[in-house]
């Protein structure tokens, strides 16, 4: 699924300048990471949050195809990195400030702000191998944002509002396992579909001739997801396949996004309420939360007086993006 707000952390360049400012880059004149209005954002505590994340391989793991975290040197991270904690520290701030002007909230004890927290920084495991204390920070963190993104698209997420929208759309919180044998044309995965309904074994079949070499090892076997899911990853048609036809029948063939599929749904099962909880309230946001809070942040950071410690780059409001850009390149 999309990384939403919650868990942007921008983009990442290399690194030794980073370490350099842990180690000793902020003196008795500069001990400040970013000044937000009255509030100050400590290097101390700014390391104290890139070491939380960083020494989190679970998480990492999660965010490793768009993040750069670790430096070419030992114990260090990209200059990069650095920033973007700090700009969404920065950002966080921001929402703090304002929601207390507003007089709205969210508990930290709400499984709202529990369950979607465990969600957005890579599942239960990879959220609970983050000490107690950076735990409890992130729920704060996505209390805040969650309160937020509430106000702005005027949604209520009272729990028995959500409960009401479960009841009445279990379509969209059902988990679908399910199969498929991918053919790079129609023609090709014709010929399976033929196969199988000659009696054809589809998990050998699928080591044998699935173009998708990743499922083929596993006979075929997709996994697990939501209808949401399927189709954000496959697209619509084999979404509604999986999410419609017989259980253990091979389908006939469709279009998915890497070419043709020959589709076997293995099981459906209602995901219980508690579980569904983050799912329901990224639905009734929808789309258009993120970029609601997005947009509001980016107002708030030109109305507020933020400095960043020149060592960590330079504080800039782009449209409607707001950021930490790394200080320029020394040149040789």
């Amino acid at each position: 699924m999309p990384m939403r707000f919650r868990r942007k952390y921008g983009v990442v360049l290399p690194a030794a300048l980073a370490a350099g400012l842990m180690a000793s880059g902020c003196t008795a004149t500069t001990p400040y990471a970013a000044k937000v209005g009255s509030q100050v954002i400590s290097v101390s505590a700014l390391n104290q949050e890139a070491h939380d994340l960083a020494s989190n391989s679970a998480f990492v793991a999660t965010i490793s195809q768009s993040v750069q975290v670790k430096g070419s040197g030992t114990n260090t991270y990209t200059t990069s990195f650095m920033d973007s904690v700090l700009g969404r520290r920065i950002a966080l701030v921001l929402i703090q400030q304002a929601l207390h002007k507003l007089g709205l909230g969210l508990s930290t004890s709400s499984p709202i702000a529990v369950l979607t927290a465990e969600q957005s920084y890579g599942g239960p495991q990879a959220f609970a191998a983050f000490p107690k204390r950076y735990q409890a920070q992130l729920i704060s963190d996505t209390a805040d944002i969650t309160a937020l993104e509430a106000y702005l698209t005027k949604t209520n997420i009272s729990i028995p509002a959500l409960q009401s929208f479960y009841n009445a759309h279990p379509e969209q919180f059902t988990q679908i396992c399910s199969y498929h044998i991918l053919s790079p044309t129609l023609s090709a995965s014709q010929k399976i579909y033929a196969q199988l309904q000659a009696g054809a074994n589809f998990a050998q079949l699928a080591k044998a001739q699935s173009s998708d070499s990743a499922s083929a090892q596993a006979g075929g076997y997709l996994g697990c997801g939501t209808f949401a899911q399927y189709q954000n990853a496959f697209g619509t048609a084999f979404a509604n396949t999986v999410a419609t036809a017989p259980l253990n029948k091979p389908q006939a063939p469709v279009a998915e996004k890497s070419g043709y599929g020959v589709a076997m749904a293995a099981s459906r099962s209602l995901i219980p309420f508690q579980q569904s909880i983050p799912s329901v309230v990224a639905t009734l946001f929808g789309n258009s939360g993120s970029a609601a809070v997005g947009s509001f942040v980016s107002g708030l950071a030109k109305a507020a007086n933020i400095q960043v410690n020149p060592a960590y780059g330079s504080y800039k409001i782009s449209g409607t993006t707001a950021q930490v850009v790394p200080p320029p390149t020394p040149k040789p």
